[in-house]
């Protein structure tokens, strides 16, 4: 029993010794490109420590975290009083080549540039994990949802280092929850077609889009689905929609001090058919002044290309002028109004994702009436516009982030026979500048309901070269364009603009808004500039004269500034807008729908 005991003490006496060695010596073999210096630096063995299989163990794993080796082994030499540790390692391949495949949307040399790992050097396992996590992570910044597979490698033999990159794709795209609208129509609006690499970014972008045309209910409304599809690599969209009301018809009765009594009725529909198309018309009927019709066609998409096609025929009165939210005096000095006949279509299309030409003609028999016979005319209107649109807004109705650029020149022959019987007639070039900028904290908007306060800039400025009857001048002033003045106010040949507005939101439907609006429009004839001239107006004219010297004019630029605060209420017809300017004149009210820009 005795020699039994002892022969099964034998091994743990042994080890006992062996653990009580020092650490005499430490031999690192395997080793052609990483130095032992690099090595001996994440250890822990040092020669004269008292040797420990746990402290062997602890070196061995912090060799392997060093990356550069596919195998660490470690074995002992007992060299009497002392012990040496020996360190086989066996390394990675040296790198020679880096061979990304599968990626389409983001350059090869660009995902090089993400890794650290390079040509030349041994391969780190540890490096690499964060150059594939780089990788993935770029395409996540950029909207894209890509994974490099487990089947990278490196070939001992030639030092290739394939990466293969899986890019998912769409495999479908359903719209569900439309009952009038056909599918075609949410489909051709969206920039992400079956087969393209998914991009959530562009997929937001192709919802605002959709949601812009206005056919849709925006509340509770969910952005899309993205589901996995038959494979890992693919995904189905599905996106829920809600359609609207967009049918309109409406009668009333109203009284306005220029028209008295007048009876409207006014049919629309902003989804005809299904199609997106746009028909409008509008009757008004005076007891005083006649009666005013319009009738309006859209045709977003009239080819695949989408080119669109927008028509407007009408016979209406307009007046001008007027000094408040509730219109001038009857009989006053102001009283002045323009009965335009005939129509205009315009042609457009897109020249890239955020470009767009576009064509117009536009044809009109105008007749006038007003404060002198000297302004009191009627004549013909003929021109043609061509026009160039760069917009990268990420909403068309309510847009947070982006520019909106336009520029347009006009051309046509304007004819002029005024009261006093002078009849005149000449071509005439018009020039029109709009640029607009919207910005907010968080960038495009994420979501369909987001409210977040955004600060809108606006510059434009417009000029005529030649002569043109005063009904074609370019007239600045009321809701749309130089708050607190009256419309129209200013006139003449140039007209400059700018315009500053926070809007900032108070409820889930309401904006308060406050705005600053500086311009003029300058370059009328003599005859408006010197309103007691008897010899470019006449002693007999004094209507003209009260006219100009209640809103006086001038013949160069000197701006006027109005400014304000207004609310915006928020409803499926759009904003409703309420402004109170106040300028040099006094303060007035603005009643209109939509932003002013």
């Amino acid at each position: 029993m005795i020699l039994v005991l002892m022969a099964l003490l034998l091994p743990s006496v042994a080890f006992a010794q062996t653990e009580a060695k020092q650490i005499s010596d430490i031999v690192i073999v395997g080793n052609d490109h990483i130095s032992k210096d690099a090595i001996m630096a994440v250890i822990q063995l040092k020669p004269g420590q008292p040797y420990s299989e746990a402290t062997v163990q602890t070196a061995k794993q912090s060799i392997e975290k060093m990356g550069y080796f596919s195998s660490v082994t470690a074995g002992l030499e007992n060299l009497g009083a002392g012990a040496r540790v020996v360190l086989n390692v066996v390394e990675n391949p040296v790198v020679k080549e880096i061979s990304i495949t599968g990626n389409t949307v983001i350059k090869t040399d660009k995902l090089r540039s993400l890794m650290r790992t390079s040509i030349g050097s041994v391969l780190n396992t540890s490096t690499f994990r964060q150059d594939l996590l780089s990788i993935e992570n770029y395409y996540s910044e950029h909207g894209y949802v890509a994974t490099v597979t487990e089947k990278f490698r490196i070939d001992e033999q030639t030092g290739v280092l394939s990466i293969p990159v899986i890019e998912v794709r769409v495999e479908s795209i359903t719209v569900t929850g439309n009952k009038k609208t056909k599918s075609f129509v949410v489909l051709r609006e969206m920039h992400t077609k079956v087969g393209d690499v998914f991009n959530r970014d562009v997929m937001l972008a192709d919802i605002r889009r959709i949601y812009d045309l206005d056919i849709f209910d925006k509340e509770n409304a969910e952005m899309f689905k993205a589901n996995l599809g038959s494979t890992p690599d693919q995904v189905k969209i599905i996106i829920p929609v809600k359609e609207k009301k967009t049918g309109e018809v409406s009668v009333g009765i109203g009284y306005s001090s220029e028209q008295k009594l007048i009876g409207q009725t006014k049919i629309s529909e902003s989804n005809f058919h299904g199609l997106a198309q746009k028909v409008n018309v509008v009757w008004e009927q005076s007891l005083d002044r006649g009666s005013s019709a319009e009738l309006g066609w859209v045709e977003p998409w009239l080819d695949k290309k989408h080119t669109s096609l927008n028509i407007n025929l009408y016979d209406k009165l307009m007046w001008r002028f007027n000094p408040d939210l509730f219109g001038g005096g009857s009989g006053s000095a102001t009283d002045y109004s323009e009965r335009r006949a005939g129509g205009n279509a315009t042609v457009s299309r897109p020249l890239s994702n955020i470009e767009r030409g576009s064509l117009g003609f536009r044809a009109e028999n105008v007749s006038t009436e007003g404060f002198t016979s000297l302004v009191s005319s009627k004549g013909t209107v003929i021109s043609g516009t061509m026009g160039y649109t760069r917009t990268t807004k990420d909403s068309e109705i309510e847009p947070f982030k982006g520019t909106y650029n336009y520029f347009s020149t006009e051309i046509g022959t304007a004819d002029s026979e005024q009261e006093t019987g002078v009849f005149s007639s000449s071509m005439f070039e018009k020039y029109t500048l709009d640029s607009r900028m919207y910005l907010s904290n968080g960038g495009a908007r994420k979501t369909l309901n987001e409210r977040r306060p955004v600060l809108a800039i606006r510059a434009m400025a417009s000029t005529i070269s030649g002569d043109v009857p005063f009904y074609e001048q370019e007239f600045l002033g009321g809701s749309e364009s130089l708050r607190g003045y009256r419309e129209d106010r200013f006139w003449g040949k140039n007209k400059v603009l700018v315009s500053i507005e926070p809007r900032i939101p108070l409820a889930p439907s309401l904006v308060g808004v406050l705005f600053v609006d500086a311009g003029d429009a300058w370059g009328q004839p003599d005859i408006f500039r010197n309103p007691n001239n008897p010899l470019t107006v006449g002693q007999h004219d004094l209507q003209l004269q009260n006219l100009l010297n209640t809103m006086p004019q001038t013949n160069s630029f000197k701006p006027h500034i109005g400014y304000g605060l207004g609310i915006r209420v928020l409803t499926p017809l759009g904003p409703l807008r309420l402004d109170y300017g106040f300028g040099s004149e006094g303060s007035r009210a603005h009643f209109s729908f939509g932003h002013a820009f």
